[in-house]
Order: structure tokens, then C-alpha cells, then sequence
């Protein structure tokens, strides 16, 4: 079973630092702030020698020289190894025979994206070293995250502005803490961010307006949909900017129809809000794959004559819009 971070960030504190540790979840903010405590924590005020270790840029081969490789002066080592389990072949074995007898003065921290992943590598792991979740927090929990990063800019807020907050960014803290500094510098020397600010800052009015549209779409509102289009592609958005949103939601509806309504929260990044990915599965029963489907193939066509040949943005919104809901 995985154990909380905050938990794992204690024992670090502690100065009790492990030779293994298997982080599991595509948050890369809390990814970043465990490695980043161990480090502190590893070489106070040393210069830090940490190796990034990615399998689809290096081979086995090299992943395990690095893992094994000594000087004179056992020198100390930090080590990130990132999705572990493509390790594979007899250099994966050569892993898990190193994460049985690590290295002194060596630390290595495994990473990977999918907390639900049971390949055999993990079961392997998990049986000597519980994994550290570093998934992005529930909803419930978002909250007391969007006030720390408030709070280390020595920023009050309002509550109606942290509940935007977290229905705009809540698909990942990084997503969250970068829009929160963005915010904090655009408000100067302003000492409290209230909801009214949200309106004058362009980048919030131009994430609310596509949550809007999106919205309308997925409910299969034409008129709203057409409208709301019209306002985005000729103030904020072009077309090219909202093909990858628009492919994202279908995609995933899509999966839902696969899935027979089941929706499967996706490991990586999406560039639509935490409110929108939650309603996937309502907006998904207002259309047919067929129709899913057809919208895919649509946004694909615009895409192209978009990159290749001069296209309208806002004609090819409209009519797209028409050809999906009409």
C-alpha cells in the first residue's frame, strides 16, 4: 500500500534518508519536491550530484554502468530513474538486483507515472520498498495547496477565488502553482487577490471562456456553443490553439463509449479543466461513437488545412460546430 507523501517527507526531515525510494503518480510538482527535499537532505550544503536516468534516451547497459559506477572517495550520489520498469531483459533483472543491494552512499529514486501500474517490476519493488504516492491530491484537499502557494508569495485570497482556482488548474499542482505565480506578479504589490482581479487578468478570462465553451459543446448546446465560439476565436483563441483541447475531450469521450461509460482518469496532462474531465462521462451520453468519431476525424481535417493551406479560424469553428451538434 502507498503511503502519503507528507509522510515519506517526515522521515526525510528526519535526516533518515533510504538507499531505495519508489514514487508513484504523474504530479510532477510533488515529483519535483520529493527529489528536491532528498537532495537538501542528502548533501545539505554540498553541491548536489544527481543523475537524471530516462530508459527511451539511454539502454539498459548504460542505466546500470551509471547505477554501478564507484569512485575512490565513495563519493555520494543521487540517482532518478525514471519509469523503471521499461528497464527490461536481463538489465532489468540487473535492476531489481540493485534495488536488493543498493550502493552505499548511493540514493536512487524510482519514478513513475502510473500509480496504478502492476508489471512485474513493481510488484518486485513493492515487496521491500512501499511506494510514495505522488499523485495529485482530491479536491478536498486542493484547497489547503492553492493557500501555501498563495502564502509563500505573501499573498492572502479570497475563497471564491481559490474555488476558481481549483475548478480552472485542478488537474495538477504544477498546472496550479504556475497560474498562481503568474497571478501574484500580475497583481503587483497588491496584498489580497479577490475575485474581481480574476476578470482584468487576460490569461484567467481566456482559461474561463474555453471551460465555458467546452462545456456548452459537451452539453450539446448549439446556440451557446456557436456564441461562445464566436467570442473566443476572435478575442483569445485561433483555431490551432483549440484543436488540442477540442481532440482532448473527444478522445476521452470517446473512451468512454470504448469503456462502456467507465472513464479512466488519464495518467498525463490535459490541457482542459478539472471540472470539464469530471463531466466526461454526462457529456459523453449525449453523443453516439459514430458522432465521437466523426468529430475526431474532423478536427484532424481542420488541423491540417490549418498547418498547410489559409483557412478561416472562425469558419472552420462554426461549421465544425454544426457538423458535431447540428
Amino acid at each position: 500500500m502507498a503511503i502519503e507523501l507528507k509522510t515519506a517527507l517526515k522521515t526525510i526531515d528526519g535526516r533518515e534518508i533510504a538507499p531505495i525510494y519508489y514514487l508513484k503518480g504523474s504530479d510532477q510538482y510533488l515529483q519535483s519536491l520529493f527529489i528536491e527535499k532528498v537532495g537538501l537532505a542528502v548533501f545539505g550544503d554540498e553541491p548536489v550530484d544527481k543523475t537524471l536516468l530516462l530508459p527511451v534516451e539511454m539502454s539498459g547497459k548504460e542505466i546500470i554502468d551509471r547505477l554501478l559506477a564507484t569512485d575512490l572517495f565513495s563519493s555520494k550520489k543521487l540517482f532518478i530513474l525514471r519509469d523503471p520498469q521499461q528497464v527490461r531483459g536481463n538489465y532489468g533483472k540487473d535492476l531489481l538486483a540493485y534495488c536488493q543491494a543498493p550502493i552505499q552512499n548511493h540514493t536512487l529514486i524510482l519514478v513513475n507515472d502510473d500509480f496504478l501500474d502492476s508489471s512485474v517490476f513493481s510488484k518486485f519493488v513493492e515487496k521491500f520498498t512501499n511506494p510514495i504516492s505522488v499523485q495529485t491530491p482530491y479536491t478536498q484537499n486542493l484547497r489547503s495547496w492553492a493557500l501555501y502557494f498563495f502564502e509563500e508569495r505573501k499573498k492572502s485570497v479570497q475563497p471564491k477565488v481559490v474555488d476558481t482556482l481549483i475548478e480552472m488548474t485542478g488537474d495538477s499542482l504544477h498546472h496550479m502553482q504556475n497560474e498562481v505565480e503568474k497571478l501574484c506578479l500580475w497583481s503587483g504589490n497588491k496584498k489580497t487577490i479577490e475575485q474581481d482581479d480574476l476578470g482584468k487578468f487576460s490569461g484567467w478570462r481566456r482559461n474561463r471562456q474555453r471551460w465555458e465553451f467546452l462545456a456548452a459543446l459537451g452539453n450539446g448546446d448549439l446556440n451557446k456553443s456557436v456564441s461562445l465560439g464566436k467570442i473566443i476565436i476572435t478575442k483569445n483563441e485561433t483555431m490551432v490553439s483549440l484543436i488540442y483541447p477540442l481532440t482532448a475531450l473527444f478522445q476521452e469521450m470517446l473512451y468512454v463509449k470504448m469503456n462502456t461509460g467507465t472513464f479512466s482518469h488519464p495518467k498525463g496532462y490535459m490541457p482542459i479543466s478539472r471540472s470539464i474531465r469530471q463531466r466526461i462521462p454526462e457529456f459523453a451520453k449525449g453523443f453516439s461513437q459514430k458522432k465521437i468519431e466523426f468529430a475526431l476525424k474532423h478536427l484532424g481535417k481542420i488541423e491540417k488545412r490549418q498547418k498547410t493551406t489559409y483557412s478561416n479560424g472562425e469558419s472552420e469553428l462554426i461549421q465544425f460546430i454544426y457538423h458535431v451538434l447540428g
